[in-house]
């Protein structure tokens, strides 16, 4: 389907972020003030980083070794701080992170990540039923790039048909979304038997949604023309001293494309309103990255 749209790709983080807060969502997004840095940020990066070169490695028949991972979260991990201190060298600004001040806290995070990295490693050494999905074109569901338009009214003569001299009412029209989805994977439930499921890494504390895995399902199905996965789950990377493993899978069949193009079309609809209202709280403000540049920042 060629369709026309000249609107700017919004992403599931983009959703997520006005839904917390439409205020955050304008001072980073559309403002561009600065982001205050944390060193949880960098460790993130670094160890996907690692659990992606580890897939591709995987199935070229080159595994990489536990030490080649480690070098690599290294690098990774040094390679972000120091993009982050080109913009914020003093660590005073940074993040803290319970008692540990933003010099402290890049030091102990880099001991987080490799124990992360350990903990992987010893998860998929363990569970030869999961596997690294392979889509019908021979693409391999390691961090695979998506960019879908919803939203999409198939009867719309301007944005399906390009009849231009006609006009259009079929509401905020198609709307383009990019992200990429960490890892699709299929899990063998039964003897013989595999089931496809999204997977999104988490080193933090908490998991996401069904919304996000059920965006990667629509993506996936729509890229590949298959049908949508049922299920997905993060996989938590886990506390220091906890072991690293999937969360139980979330149903995600609830949020067809339909369901989903809803979401961003009311994103859509709140943006071109010029809808940034704050949403303030102690809890929320405490870990925005914009709250410094806030007037109704309550941290």
């Amino acid at each position: 389907m060629d369709v026309d749209t000249k609107r700017p790709y919004r992403s599931v983080s983009q959703l997520n972020q006005y839904a917390r807060c439409p205020q955050s969502y304008k001072l980073a997004r559309i403002d561009k003030v600065w982001k205050r840095p944390a060193a949880w940020l960098p460790q993130g990066t670094a160890v996907h980083a690692v659990a992606e070169e580890k897939e591709r490695r995987q199935l070229a028949g080159t595994p990489m070794t536990l030490d080649e991972a480690k070098d690599l979260f290294g690098q990774e991990y040094e390679k972000e701080i120091g993009r982050y201190t080109e913009i914020t060298p003093n660590f005073e600004f940074w993040f803290r992170s319970g008692p540990y001040g933003g010099k402290d806290d890049v030091e102990r995070r880099y001991l987080i990540g490799l124990e992360q990295v350990e903990k992987l490693y010893a998860w998929t050494e363990s569970h030869p039923e999961e596997r690294i999905w392979v889509a019908p074109d021979g693409t391999p569901g390691i961090e695979l790039e998506f960019d879908i338009l919803t939203g999409v009214d198939p009867s719309c003569p301007v944005h399906v048909h390009g009849i231009k001299d006609d006009d259009c009412d079929c509401g905020i029209g198609p709307i383009p979304l990019r992200g990429f989805i960490d890892a699709v994977i299929e899990v063998e439930v039964s003897p013989g038997v595999w089931e496809i499921r999204v997977r999104d890494y988490k080193t933090g504390n908490s998991p996401g949604d069904d919304f996000q895995l059920g965006v990667y399902g629509v993506a996936l199905a729509e890229m590949y023309d298959i049908d949508p996965p049922q299920l997905g789950d993060y996989y938590m990377a886990g506390k220091a001293g906890k072991p690293g493993k999937p969360t139980h899978p979330y149903n995600i069949g609830v949020w067809t494309r339909d369901a989903v193009a809803a979401k961003f079309v009311e994103l859509e609809e709140n943006l071109e309103a010029g809808r940034f209202d704050p949403d303030p709280s102690p809890s929320k403000c405490g870990f925005c990255d914009v709250a410094l540049a806030c007037a109704f920042s309550e941290a």
